[in-house]
């Protein structure tokens, strides 16, 4: 990195800023898509990422890749992204049943979820539903093609750690679509023998 442009960046010159960051916004945008599976919702979180680093640069101590650190700050604005989607969808709801409104649930019945034929569809639900921090070393690993020690870098924790989050990330995905599986065929049993 050229320093002359980060600090000259850091004094606040944008187009300075700009020459610095140029370079990784679509990975910015990557990761927030991967977080949010809405094109809308990652431009907005991955403008607020951009903002973020630039009020934050003056803090930003070189101790990790430029690379690295923006990352960081894009899952950070995705998460509280995310955060915020669900503390709005669970007081909308409350506020409806309070008035007497009894809304219908939105997630997928089982049975729609079986019979969804989609690949990505069934796998992208699978991934949403691992923890955060297996999530987050599932995507650097296997979307981003990322090695144990970047990830480590990015994540703060060590390689074994990443590693087994890794691990521990895919077996889940496993039995979460094997579940599927399982409840797909029941469904199809069931209604086979409704049918009879």
């Amino acid at each position: 990195m050229d320093e002359l442009i980060l600090r000259r960046a850091r004094n606040g010159d944008t187009a300075a800023f700009e020459q610095l960051v140029t370079p990784h916004e679509q990975l910015v945008w990557r990761v927030c898509w991967h977080y949010t599976h809405n094109t809308e919702d990652a431009k907005d979180c991955a403008q607020e990422a951009m903002v973020k680093a630039w009020r934050s640069l003056p803090q930003y101590r070189q101790d990790c890749a430029l690379e690295t650190w923006l990352y960081r700050i894009a899952v950070s604005c995705c998460l509280d992204f995310l955060r915020r989607q669900k503390r709005y969808a669970a007081s909308s709801t409350d506020e409806m049943a309070a008035s007497g409104f009894d809304p219908v649930d939105p997630s997928p019945t089982p049975e729609e979820t079986a019979l969804r034929q989609d690949d990505k569809a069934q796998l992208r639900a699978a991934l949403d539903q691992l923890p955060e921090d297996m999530r987050t070393a599932l995507i650097l690993s296997a979307v981003e093609g990322r090695k144990y020690e970047e990830i480590a870098q990015i994540t703060g924790v060590a390689a074994g750690t990443v590693k087994s989050r890794i691990n521990r990330a895919r077996q889940k995905i496993s039995e979460l679509l094997a579940r599927r599986e399982q409840s797909a065929v029941s469904f199809v049993q069931h209604s086979e023998r409704r049918s009879q």
